[in-house]
């Protein structure tokens, strides 16, 4: 397979040089961890490693695997308006980088001490440049890091307004967080002064985003919010909205992205507030998550110096959708019909709300029982003709979760028992279907590594296919004549028994050795065959809205599927449960 083409570097022409607006100057550590994330996020990386010291000021340090930079063009990466992102005039108005104005290094080499070190994928080693000094090679992954020490240590003045080191860690932290929300499918790893600070798995599921919620923002956020996504005309509007009872004192829980660009701008704030209308207590502000997605010339991003505000084409139309939306989420949730927030739904594959017919659809919460509400007084608000039938439910909802690995829920006709980890290993196994029918392969790397030790020739195949292995997900490497060290999977099987997996996955392909090769399954079908056989043997205990979106989420697959060997669930009928307890 070819190697991609690597986006050259070259100096962009005054003229356009002078349309583009001007870019941000350092202020602080936090702006140049934001200025070279977004470069490895430009560059394609599904993997981000960031180590600050010192609030940022001692040190920051961004490693990606993306494309990285021709070893030529390192020189040239550290001069100011210096960019492979935009060449020509009208690429400014159909910008879809983060970046591009071709400033971010030359800023923040002319205020510490700056190394970019970079290799691309047919070059044998990489190549660095410290301080301006020529290129030297040096040993790398595929990939870019970029360090920089001592911020502002040749500008005292301007380093004197800094804050101290727990204030600008703080704002490191926000930076962060609002980075690893725009980019659900890219992992990130975190260290401060050496140590451990935070990991965030890549996301593609729901259910894994919301984790990556609840990490970054609370889980009081995730129990108080509701997941959506509505599409209508070239706009696309998703993501988690507060209720209104989780008002909070601060604006600190407001994440608003354009095309996952993160922004703070006042037309989008505008709207969600005028949304909430008089739901809120005076003095209060909502929180949300708000995802905005339409085309690239609909809107200017280059209308703002630090590029944290956008303009519209259509700004009232868009401002209409948006207070649309949200009105009509929020109206769902109203106190008469306040039995649904403590239901628990999670129904990411029924809440497009695209078309006006379509506007029935249930909208999915994400909300766990507040401790306020008692069965009883539940039963009381609950009417039987506001019943969800809606959406027709056969594995009902979950009361608990027992033996420490089954779901127990109920349902019109009984109860339900779902063995937790065979669940997820049929929705692993119709992930993966769906990544490789796509192309779209979310990779995780393991904290961990897992060893195996094959037989010489499985050793030796694996060497051999590699690439093909690399291909599907799976960073499989021979490190002696019959070890194999398993370093990278698809995000969509990270919970399952890898190594019964991988180890079944090496008996089948021994096995057709010896077939015909016309008659030899295909090696993604093989990995997809497997993979609802061997689910985890522990089971990490899920919150209960996590455990009604898994059990959703399975149901949307019995529709498709409705024979899943082995079956996840068993039912037991009232019938059967009353005649236990008939006199003998």
């Amino acid at each position: 397979m070819a190697a991609p083409s690597i986006p050259r570097i070259q100096i962009l022409p005054p003229a356009l040089a002078n349309q583009i607006a001007a870019g941000e100057v350092v202020e602080r550590p936090a702006s140049v961890l934001k200025e070279l994330v977004e470069n490895a996020l430009d560059a394609g990386a599904q993997r981000i490693e960031i180590e600050a010291e010192v609030g940022g000021i001692g040190l920051i340090r961004v490693r990606d695997d993306g494309c990285g930079i021709h070893h030529d063009d390192l020189p040239m990466a550290l001069s100011p308006h210096a960019t492979s992102k935009i060449h020509h005039e009208e690429e400014l108005l159909n910008i879809t980088t983060l970046g591009f104005r071709g400033e971010a290094l030359a800023s923040i080499g002319a205020v510490s001490r700056l190394s970019l070190c970079s290799r691309i994928a047919d070059s044998e080693h990489g190549w660095c440049v410290r301080e301006n000094t020529p290129a030297q090679p040096i040993a790398h992954p595929v990939g870019t890091t970029v360090e920089a020490r001592d911020l502002f240590y040749n500008t005292p003045a301007r380093r004197r307004f800094l804050r101290g080191e727990k204030t600008e860690f703080i704002r490191l932290r926000t930076i962060q967080t609002q980075l690893a929300l725009s980019h659900f499918e890219i992992s990130f790893r975190i260290s401060y002064n050496r140590r451990p600070f935070l990991t965030l798995p890549a996301c593609a599921r729901p259910l894994e985003q919301l984790k990556r919620i609840t990490e970054l923002c609370g889980r009081t956020f995730t129990e108080h919010s509701m997941y959506f996504k509505r599409e209508t005309e070239g706009l696309c509007l998703w993501g988690w909205l507060g209720h209104p009872e989780f008002a909070r004192s601060q604006t600190d829980l407001q994440y608003c992205y354009v095309n996952h660009r993160m922004v703070r701008d006042k037309l989008l704030r505008h709207a969600a507030r005028q949304a909430y209308g008089d739901r809120l207590p005076q003095g209060r502000h909502p929180s949300y998550l708000l995802y905005l997605e339409l085309p690239t010339h609909q809107i200017d991003v280059n209308a703002h110096p630090t590029k944290h505000e956008v303009r519209f084409r259509e700004s009232r139309r868009v401002h209409g959708f948006i207070v649309r939306t949200l009105a009509e989420i929020l109206e769902r949730t109203e106190p008469e019909e306040e039995h649904r927030l403590v239901s628990g739904e999670f129904q990411p594959q029924l809440h497009d709300m695209g078309n006006k017919g379509q506007a029935d659809k249930t909208y999915p919460i994400v909300a766990e029982p507040s401790e306020n509400y008692s069965p009883l007084k539940l039963e009381k608000r609950t009417s039987p003709s506001k019943e969800r039938n809606e959406v027709p439910s056969r594995l009902g909802q979950v009361q608990a979760l027992v033996l420490g690995r089954y779901l127990l829920a109920e349902n019109k006709q009984g109860l339900v028992l779902v063995d937790l980890p065979v669940a997820r290993a049929h929705l692993a196994q119709a992930y993966l279907r769906t990544a490789y029918t796509t192309g779209h392969i979310i990779r995780q790397p393991l904290l961990l590594p897992l060893t195996f030790q094959l037989s010489l020739q499985q050793a030796a195949w694996t060497e051999q296919h590699a690439p093909e292995l690399r291909e599907l997900g799976l960073g499989l490497h021979q490190l002696g004549p019959q070890t194999v060290i398993l370093r990278e999977i698809p995000a969509a099987i990270q919970e399952l028994d890898l190594k019964g997996l991988l180890l079944a996955l090496f008996a089948q392909i021994t096995r057709q050795q010896h077939i015909m090769p016309a008659n030899k399954t295909p090696l993604r079908e093989l990995i997809v065959d497997l993979t609802a056989r061997y689910p985890a043997s522990t089971v990490s205990r899920p919150s209960l809205q996590e455990m009604n979106a898994l059990l959703q989420e399975l149901e949307n697959l019995y529709q498709t599927a409705p024979r899943l060997d082995p079956s996840p669930w068993r039912e037991l009928s009232k019938h059967e449960i009353e005649q236990w307890f008939l006199p003998s």
